[in-house]
């Protein structure tokens, strides 16, 4: 098992929980959560990461490496990127309990609550716990403005459970501490012998005990997702002669079960990096179990299929969407590295799924295809064909084929335009867009490319207004930021950065309160805060398309219903929480 694996380690090295959270760099009450065996992170995230370096680390530091690389079973002269790999690899090779499953449950168990609820709840238990934003942002390491939001209700701790995880711990014992047990009860409405860990952090993260899905929440777990997304995340545990090591060179054409498929998938992606693969066509609408309950396995699949998208292998997905919208977060999550480098394009089908039967097709149009029927949870021991014959992969092709005739883009890399072909439209961001500036405006920045490119995005905005309406959710800035000299305009493609100056920025605003004025269809809400300062978000009811910031002028557009549908909720929500303020500043 994980746990006892991993505190086999601690005792090894001789770490404490105290010492080990300050290598890995984060609380104390998140080790000793893992080590008492209440969580198992999943191998692919970035907590088995923290751990896996801090225990190299510290074993490095505290004369006990020869006795980690022991326990292990591997080398002393390994190096560190090996050693930490293979330390991973040990904590996980028996864990047969569903460490992907334990971390969904628990974003499934913060996604239900709406985030105002959230927000009311966290503040008055900072104020109960007497802890200030700047002070909890220390203890969980995290950045205060993000503390900020959760507490004013813009954000919430959705998609990263391991944050909320430290959160509640350290509100808790701060709570009881400090003798306010009493208080919590009144504020829970819950007898006070009832109140233990786990039963304020559901009160803390639940909805008034409600456990209906919220599509809006599943809307802003994934804008979480792209927010904090970092460049140069493609999985690099292992190597592809690493992650193959154990997996038989053979013609086999047959494999059984969960541990057959496993061996084909490797085999299938080994072939596909050492061809140099055009592309990979992928469906499968059978339970994922298969990928997601062998860590080790996971560590393997992540490696080699970043291993492939490096070789500039293109990659065609159907995705299963008879899930939830949470289940789609957590695919989307893990495939989110491999989505932005651009190789992957992602279908959805249309055709209803038969309940009665599952399918399962991987091909590689030029060496092999794993193909599979099966009746419906019979998987963990149906037969897996593995096909290799050039005539029967024409076959595989031509069946792929069909089913793309009836599926639809999911998440379809595009171009970062002015503005999608889509009817009415709500924009979320943090600056103010360029195409709500005046002419006059826009000259004084003296910039021949930002005219240019104003032209064309103030151009586009007003025939959208022509025949639809246009929302516009964006924080402004304080008039200390202003006057600061740091406030940046809309970073257009191909305009150096400017800035405001304050007379510049109190125009815009005023050019702002013009256009609203002018058109009674578009409309501007003012936020506190924004949500999601690393992304730009456009929605409608038929598409959303996501810019993160960390890739300038690379969009993804969502175009499924449902989604679509969640994000609108989104948005609308924002729109009733935004304030009614004057939009202009006291001139300088």
């Amino acid at each position: 098992m994980f746990t006892d694996r991993f505190n086999t380690l601690l005792n090894e090295i001789g770490a404490s929980c105290v010492t080990l959270s300050s290598y890995a760099r984060f609380g104390r009450t998140n080790i000793s959560r893992i080590k008492s065996g209440k969580r198992i992170p999943s191998p692919v995230s970035s907590t088995a990461a923290k751990i896996s370096h801090a225990i190299y680390a510290y074993s490095k530091d505290n004369r006990s490496y020869t006795r980690l690389c022991k326990t292990i079973s591997i080398s002393p002269g390994a190096d560190k990127e090996h050693v930490e790999s293979k330390i991973l690899e040990w904590l996980y090779e028996d864990e047969s309990h569903n460490a992907s499953k334990s971390s969904m449950d628990s974003d499934y168990r913060i996604r239900k609550h709406k985030k105002d609820a959230f927000g009311e709840r966290l503040n008055s238990c900072m104020e109960l716990s007497d802890i200030s934003n700047k002070r909890l942002s220390q203890l969980v390491h995290a950045d205060p403005s993000l503390i900020s939001r959760y507490r004013n209700g813009v954000r919430t701790p959705i998609s990263n459970p391991e944050l909320s995880s430290q959160i509640s711990d350290i509100l808790y014992s701060r709570i009881i501490s400090g003798n306010r047990l009493k208080e919590l009860s009144a504020l829970m409405k819950c007898p006070e012998n009832e109140i233990d860990e786990d039963s304020f952090s559901s009160w803390l993260y639940y909805k008034d005990g409600k456990n209906s899905e919220d599509a809006s929440a599943a809307a802003e777990g994934l804008l979480d997702i792209f927010d904090s997304y970092t460049p140069g995340r493609l999985s690099n545990l292992y190597t592809p002669k690493e992650a193959l090591e154990g997996i038989p060179v053979t013609e086999e054409h047959t494999y059984i079960g969960i541990d057959g498929l496993r061996i084909a998938v490797l085999r299938f992606l080994g072939s596909a990096f050492f061809e140099h693969a055009k592309e990979l066509y992928l469906y499968s609408d059978e339970s994922q179990e298969w990928m997601t309950q062998d860590p080790s396995f996971l560590l393997r699949w992540a490696s080699l299929m970043a291993a492939i998208v490096r070789n500039g292998t293109k990659i065609i997905i159907i995705h299963n969407l008879d899930r939830s919208l949470l289940e789609m977060n957590d695919a989307i999550k893990s495939w989110l590295p491999l989505y932005m480098s651009g190789m992957i394009e992602s279908y959805f089908c249309k055709k209803q799924k038969n309940s009665r039967f599952s399918h399962t097709i991987f091909l590689n149009p030029a060496s092999g295809c794993i193909k599979a029927f099966h009746t419906a949870s019979s998987d963990k021991n149906g037969i897996y064909h593995y096909y290799t014959d050039k005539k029967l992969l024409g076959i595989c092709m031509d069946e792929y084929r069909s089913l793309l005739k009836v599926s639809s883009p999911l998440i379809k890399p595009m171009p970062h335009d002015i503005l999608p072909e889509i009817s009415d439209a709500t924009i979320v961001q943090d600056v103010l867009s360029i195409s709500t500036m005046s002419k006059e405006l826009v000259e004084s920045f003296n910039s021949q490319a930002l005219t240019k490119q104003w032209d064309n995005y103030h151009t586009a905005l007003l025939e959208k207004l022509k025949h639809h309406s246009v929302r516009e959710c964006i924080s402004l800035n304080s008039i200390e930021e202003v006057s600061s000299g740091m406030v940046p305009i809309w970073q257009a493609q191909g305009v150096e950065k400017i800035y405001y100056t304050p007379e510049q920025y109190n125009m815009h605003l005023r050019d702002i309160r013009a256009l609203s004025e002018k058109y009674e269809n578009y409309k501007f809400y003012p936020l506190s805060e924004a949500p999601f300062p690393n992304i730009e978000l456009i929605v409608s009811e038929t598409l959303t398309k996501i810019t993160p910031m960390t890739r300038p002028g690379f969009s993804f557009a969502f175009t499924h219903a449902p989604m679509c549908i969640a994000f609108k909720d989104y948005t609308d929500s924002l729109i009733r929480d935004s304030k009614s303020i004057d939009i202009t500043y006291p001139g300088k």
